[in-house]
């Protein structure tokens, strides 16, 4: 066998280079906005987090306050499908007796 070699153009080497170069300008650029999407999503949750704790803590509170002072029994949810109006009615009764 003979060992012939392959003569390779210089516009063949070139579009080699390109695309070696363009594929590693994409691969940068793209790691780059995942990088910078996952820092604001990390940043996002947190603050998601810190809302959820204040909102837990505000309930807490809240049901608290209205067990230390007992309004939590004189008010009735209308618009609740469980609703007693048996239970509203004697509780106005009693209330203006």
């Amino acid at each position: 066998m003979s060992s012939q070699v392959r003569q390779v153009t210089s516009l063949f080497k070139i579009a080699r280079w390109g695309a070696l170069g363009a594929g590693l300008s994409y691969g940068f650029l793209r790691a780059r906005s995942l990088h910078s999407d996952a820092v604001e999503r990390r940043i996002q949750e947190a603050y998601d987090h810190k809302v959820a704790l204040i909102a837990e803590a505000k309930r807490q509170f809240s049901e608290k306050k209205a067990a230390e002072s007992g309004a939590g029994t004189d008010r009735f949810d209308f618009e609740d499908p469980a609703f007693d109006a048996d239970k509203w009615l004697r509780h106005v009764e009693s209330k203006y007796k």
